[in-house]
């Protein structure tokens, strides 16, 4: 089960790496060996080239959903959490500076 697994996942990688470039040169190979008709040529490498975009962003999509998850889990602050730890802070030093009047919060 592993094995069909590990193989999708590296033809979907493989997939990821196509370029347009690339698919003209797969189409001029399946051409040599008819089994393509060059009329086809166009439909085919647009036809490539669009799944190799969707996997693109889906392989894009799911790194970044697995690497949100693994910092949850490791509980590992967000920008938003230390930018609300920044305005608490920010609030703190001013009641400070306030109620001595040395701005330092310091005697």
């Amino acid at each position: 089960m592993f094995d069909a697994m590990n193989k999708a996942m590296l033809s979907g990688l493989g997939l990821v790496s196509v370029t347009r470039e690339r698919a003209e040169q797969i189409f001029d190979e399946l051409v040599q060996r008819g089994q393509m008709e060059k009329s086809q040529r166009g439909r085919f490498v647009e036809d490539l080239t669009g799944t190799a975009e969707r996997a693109r962003k889906d392989l894009r999509d799911l790194l970044s959903k697995q690497v949100q998850e693994s910092m949850e889990q490791l509980n590992v602050p967000t920008r938003d959490d230390l930018l609300r730890l920044e305005a608490k802070l920010d609030a703190l030093l001013a009641q400070c500076a306030k109620s001595d009047g040395s701005g330092t919060g310091q005697q």
